[in-house]
Formats: C-alpha cells, structure tokens, sequence
C-alpha cells in the first residue's frame, strides 16, 4: 500500500452553531460550541487513516502551547504518523473560529504557526519519498512552499495531489505549476478562480484544467454530488441522501477518503464513491476532526448489506 503524505495545516476550530449570522454591534448566542482539533491537513490526514490507510505522514508546524499539546495528542491517538510536525515556540498554534448557520460555515482565520513550514522541513520530510507514494498538498502554507512540495513529488515520481483550498483570490502563479499535479481536488468556486472563469459549467472549468497539465480533475458539487474528468473520461458520482448538519469538515473528509483510495489502487468509479460517502458522512456531525467518519461506516453507506 501507497504512503501518503500530507502537507499543511494544523488548526484548533472554535465552532459556533448560530441561529442568524454575526453582525456589527450585535450579538448572536451560539446554540452549540464545539472544539475540535483541525485544519486542512490534520483533517485530510486523519481521515486518510480512520479510513484504512496504513501509513499516513503529516507535515506542518504548531506552536509550543496547549493547542498544539491537544493537537500532537489527538493525531497519536489516530496513529498519524507526526514525526514531522514541528512544535514553535515562535509562533502560536493557528486557530479558527467557524460560524455554522443552517449548516452552512464561515470561518474567521489566525494561521500564524501553520505558515511557518520550511523548504528544510519538507526536505527532511521527504527525502525518502518513493515512485509508488502520494504526496497531498493544500493551500493553508504559502503557495511558493506548496509549488517546491510538487516539483519535489513529481521529482521522486509520486503521484502529486492538490487541494486549492482555501483559495480567496486569483493568483496566475498557481497556473505555472498546475502540470505538476497528478490530481487536482477543488470545489466549483476554486476551479472558477483558478482559472478566472466565471461559467457555471462544470465540463468547461474541468476540460481547462487538464489543457493546463492536470492530470486528473476531481471536482467537488455539494449536494450535487462529484465529478472525476480524465483526458477521455468522465466518471460521475451523486450525493448520498443524508440529513446535513454541519458541512465544515466535509471537503476533508472526501480529499482524505479519495487519497485513501488511491493509495489502495481502487478504480475511479469506486474511489469517487468512497469519497462521496465519506463527505456526507462528516456532514451529519459537528466538527472537523471529530465529524471524520470511521470506514465501517462508510463501507456500510456505500454497500449496504
């Protein structure tokens, strides 16, 4: 089986369940609050091992303080592998506030830690990276760390994974190494930044990225379920019925699952279908690392007995 390793962030999430959204001198009470270790990164990589990966490498920083203790705990619980998870005294660990209203988030970002990661921290962590490996990256690190993190990966032949996420604004430098990215993993709004393209249509915004290099686009629809798109292939997966409580750790959840499949060499068609599941299953819960499903679940949603 693959080793997979992921890049990123470590994040403590605050998360607010709120009857009507936050606004200028007014106060709104939560009905719920739920703390949670998180982040991109943490997320994508505990998901990747609750769901049946063997060894599972995070890399990223965290500060010398109690979040990061809680965070550098809860992975080890998880047997994520954290050699390679750097405690700061400099900087404090990152930490969001996430706002859920009709089970939708935002969120309120101080990344501080999670930007402190190094090109001699991802040499050391991937020195030994091999051909039959995958390397995951998102964007909670610098854009320039997560472009040597590529030219690395497709350096040892891995197979390179992308998670645009969060992406605010359009960057062309995000263009220049879109064809080192074997599998590129962003929602419809990520892809339309990426390419600064407003269309709606999701054949359109995939076609363009694998012009661009991509080897393998995955796009991500919401209630609407997945898309996987190669040069001469589409493979569609809709959403499970569930009922949605919070969607924040969902997007993990699926890049985690989907990773998983990978390292496992599943086809296409069955690793969209345990991603999808995975995705909806992290909507029915709170949370971020705690809402993560396990893989009896999900072998039960997607082949139910």
């Amino acid at each position: 089986m693959a080793r997979i390793f992921v890049l990123g962030a470590l994040v403590y999430d605050i998360v607010f369940d709120v009857p009507e959204w936050v606004a200028p001198n007014k106060a709104v009470h939560a009905s719920q609050v739920t703390l949670s270790p998180g982040g991109k990164a943490l997320n994508q990589a505990t998901a990747a091992r609750r769901l049946g990966a063997e060894d599972v490498r995070l890399i990223g920083c965290v500060g010398d303080d109690a979040p990061g203790d809680a965070m550098l705990s809860a992975l080890r619980k998880e047997d994520v592998n954290t050699d390679h998870v750097r405690q700061l005294r400099s900087a404090s660990t990152s930490i969001a506030g996430i706002v859920v209203k009709d089970s939708q988030p935002g969120f309120i970002g101080a990344p501080d830690a999670s930007r402190q990661v190094s090109r001699e921290q991802i040499d050391e962590a991937l020195a030994d990276l091999r051909s039959d490996d995958i390397l995951l990256v998102d964007f909670e690190i610098p854009q320039t760390e997560v472009q040597y993190a590529l030219e690395l990966g497709r350096g040892a032949g891995a197979t390179t994974v992308l998670n645009p996420a969060p992406f605010f604004t359009r960057d062309a430098f995000v263009i220049d190494y879109l064809h080192l990215v074997d599998v590129i993993i962003p929602n419809r709004a990520e892809a339309q930044t990426i390419l600064d393209n407003v269309t709606d249509d999701e054949d359109v915004l995939a076609r363009e990225l694998l012009r661009l290099g991509v080897g393998t686009v995955v796009l991500t629809l919401g209630a609407a379920g997945s898309a996987l798109y190669q040069k001469h292939e589409k493979t569609e997966q809709p959403a499970f019925s569930l009922d949605v409580i919070d969607a924040t750790g969902a997007s993990d959840a699926f890049v985690g699952a989907y990773c998983c499949g990978l390292s496992l060499g599943w086809p296409a068609a069955q690793t969209l279908a345990f991603a999808s599941a995975a995705a909806g299953l992290a909507c029915t819960r709170r949370g971020t690392m705690s809402a993560l499903p396990y893989l009896d679940e999900v072998r039960a949603l997607v082949s139910p007995s």
